[in-house]
């Protein structure tokens, strides 16, 4: 078992580092291998939970998003201008072992909850989603903008209902190019990375927070990491971006904490690694048992791993090279983009970053591009796409 434990951690820590790549394409290896129950359970359990620590390397590095990050993107990035890019890692890093820990004591409420609820929570989900969409609007400061947020609700939805296999292209043109290639001339010289890092105790908060986002994105299907951060953003807009960052971590740790149990008591998941998981086992105690304990001692590999890879970037990007790395990310958003998506996939992008340039020079939310996410999610629960 430790070889699988390590292969997985490995294969998490290089999924993470390489945007584009995400453990649940790795995951569809499991299909044409011999894995089956416990190798199954703890390769993919050490992969994921150890990339959900990882994948916020790229995403505050070079402003390189995931799906699961995208959310972390600006105010990440904004620290690693600033010489902060370490203490945003480590910031990530405390929030996800907070909701290893924390969401290892709750398990069995949860448990319980969602074994006498579920039929219930189905049916208030797109209620919710519509909620949210509304907020978005209502935020915005005058009667012009709220049209504009209408507007781009709009687009976006359409993107997400045409594009439904190309979240990656979609969510790069939104929040990644548009905001790098505006910034370019913008911002200072990269100034010189520190390696000090202060966690204020009230950012503790934070991190149970982000256990009950992750919680959510484990029991709605379709409602990604990224999804629930901005909702929690939109009724948070005074949140520090320490404490944003520990939300983050929490949120996207948590989230495939929860979703292994979510699949042991319903023996059923939209996360793609546990859709593909479910094949290979047989929902035995034992392989229950085995996985919480995989995810909790990959949790501890995965912070330290992060930490590690995050000390060792700080050295390379301790020069004032900020044009040239940026450069370099947008190259490599780009290639990710065609490599995993193909044509469709640079056509998909060149749309979303039209729409991403857009949001950004009318100075609206940015959430609002998260329709792509949630009105595709309402048809979802409504039977529209289903």
């Amino acid at each position: 078992m430790i070889i699988f434990l390590l292969l997985g951690i490995l294969t998490g820590t290089i999924t993470g580092l390489i945007p584009g790549i995400h453990s649940n394409n790795v995951s569809l290896l499991l299909l044409a291998s011999p894995l089956f129950g416990f190798e199954a359970v703890v390769f993919t359990l050490s992969m994921c939970i150890t990339q959900s620590f990882v994948d916020f390397i790229p995403a505050i590095f070079i402003g390189a998003p995931s799906t699961d990050t995208f959310e972390g993107v600006l105010p990440g990035h904004k620290l690693f201008i600033q010489g902060r890019g370490f203490e945003a890692i480590c910031l990530t890093v405390f929030g996800g072992i907070i909701a290893l820990i924390f969401g290892s004591i709750i398990l069995s409420p949860f448990l319980i909850f969602i074994n006498e609820s579920w039929m219930g929570i189905r049916f208030f989900i797109p209620i919710i989603l519509l909620f949210i969409l509304g907020v978005i609007i209502l935020n915005e400061e005058n009667k012009q903008k709220k049209i504009i947020i209408v507007f781009v609700i709009f687009l976006a939805a359409s993107h997400g209902l045409m594009f439904t296999d190309q979240i990656f292209p979609l969510i790069v043109g939104y929040f990644g190019i548009p905001t790098i290639i505006y910034s370019l001339d913008k911002i200072p010289l990269l100034k010189k990375q520190n390696e000090k890092t202060k966690i204020e105790i009230k950012t503790f908060f934070e991190g149970i927070i982000g256990i009950v986002g992750g919680i959510i994105v484990s029991v709605l299907p379709g409602i990604g990491s990224n999804l629930a951060a901005g909702t929690i953003r939109i009724f948070r807009d005074k949140i520090k971006t320490e404490n944003y960052l520990v939300l983050l971590g929490s949120i996207n740790t948590s989230a495939f904490f929860f979703s292994f149990s979510v699949l042991f008591i319903l023996e059923k998941t939209r996360n793609g690694a546990m859709v593909v998981l479910r094949e290979q086992i047989f929902f035995t105690p034992e392989e229950y048992i085995l996985g919480i304990a995989t995810m909790l001692l990959a949790g501890g590999f995965g912070g330290i791993i992060t930490i590690f890879l995050a000390k060792k970037a700080t050295y390379f990007f301790s020069q004032n090279r900020t044009k040239l790395f940026s450069i370099l990310s947008i190259i490599v958003m780009i290639g990710s983009v065609f490599l995993f998506n193909g044509l469709v996939g640079l056509i998909v992008l060149f749309f979303s970053s039209t729409l991403g340039f857009f949001v950004i020079l009318k100075k609206v939310n940015r959430s609002s591009c998260l329709a792509s996410l949630i009105v595709p999610t309402m048809f979802f629960y409504i039977f529209i796409l289903y």
